[in-house]
């Protein structure tokens, strides 16, 4: 499974998640605006320097332009690094290079035919305002590009963010392991089953857990490393090799009855991945109101920054306000329509 699927880590967060990979045996290309970030990767492969990128500094709009005017570059040194049935884009939605080009670039990839999915993490209420407005902003893209695969949101208010991504890697490592490693006469988990579960639209959540019981594993998903899911939400798929006594139709009736389910059985640990789930809207709210929170902030430092003449223009507060979408016709979209409406 490990040659099917494959990693583009966008950012120096990115990077830090990728390592892990990479180190697990997947194909993982690492894309900065930095070069400093770059050269912290040690012995990483393949690594790649956006030309005339110096870093972002939390500037989406910059990263966003790097890309667009170097695009045939970076997609054909993904094409060469990392061939793969799947790819996912890793980003930090709440960073400059990442939040910035992670979205642009998953749906670009989209449109040269390519399956993609999200690796993103939503910044903790300690982080800065800036880093939730570009959150907000990142994922405001990220949730109108129809063609995704599952997008696993890992969220920062859940611990120490290198062991949330030790944590997540492990976990969806194990999964793709599932189909060589674990084998029941009661039944089994193919290849094709676990990329169906991880091409489905949608927020995705992989655990393991050493419990028994299926309340073990049900809260396991609870305290997992992810943002918390909806209570009103949709699921496609519950993918599970099942350990002790967990049932899968407990597990459904946690978290929803899914189009469809795929089972074995093992004797040390359950693990479950489900797909298909809907984006975590009250998580995305809890950003969105702490910004709302801070504009009289903002207001009073926007007017201290235009007393010392630096340029007009400049309203962080048309960040704020969540953007309306504009009705999308059937005509297909260019390459060229793609880029510009990132840069809106």
């Amino acid at each position: 499974m490990r040659k099917k699927i494959s990693f583009v880590a966008v950012g120096q967060a990115a990077g830090n998640i990728g390592r892990i990979f990479e180190q697990k045996g997947y194909a993982v290309i690492y894309v900065n605006t930095s070069q400093e970030d770059l050269d912290t990767l040690e012995k990483a492969k393949f690594k790649y320097h956006i030309p005339q990128g110096e870093g972002c500094n939390k500037d989406r709009k910059k990263a966003k332009q790097l890309v667009i005017d170097d695009f045939d570059s970076i997609a054909g040194e993904i094409e060469s690094k990392v061939k793969s049935e799947m790819v996912f884009v890793i980003f930090a939605s709440g960073g400059g290079t990442g939040s910035g080009a992670g979205p642009m670039l998953i749906d670009l990839l989209i449109d040269e035919g390519k399956t993609v999915g999200a690796v993103t993490v939503i910044p903790a209420q300690s982080e800065s305002v800036k880093s939730h407005i570009n959150s907000y902003e990142c994922f405001s893209e990220l949730t109108g590009i129809s063609g995704t695969g599952a997008c696993f949101i890992i969220d920062n208010n859940k611990g120490d963010k290198l062991k949330l991504n030790h944590v997540f890697a492990d976990s969806l490592d194990a999964f793709l392991e599932i189909p060589e490693k674990h084998k029941s006469v009661k039944g089994n988990i193919d290849k094709a089953e676990v990329m169906e579960t991880l091409k489905a639209h949608g927020v995705s959540v992989v655990v393991r857990g050493k419990g028994k019981e299926s309340a073990d594993i049900i809260q396991a998903v609870k305290n997992s490393v992810f943002a918390p899911l909806d209570p009103d939400r949709a699921v496609k798929y519950i993918t599970a090799s099942l350990a002790g006594n967990v049932q899968m139709a407990d597990l459904e009736k946690a978290f929803g009855t899914p189009i469809d389910n795929f089972q074995t059985f093992n004797d040390e640990e359950t693990i479950c991945c489900i797909s298909g789930l809907t984006y975590p809207q009250a998580r995305l709210n809890m950003m969105y109101d702490k910004v709302a929170e801070n504009k009289e902030l903002i207001k009073k430092n926007l007017a201290a920054a235009q007393e010392t003449g630096l340029k007009d223009g400049v309203n962080f507060l048309e960040e704020i306000e969540p953007k309306k979408k504009k009705a999308e016709g059937k005509k297909p979209q260019s390459r060229r329509d793609i880029m510009s409406k990132y840069l809106k």
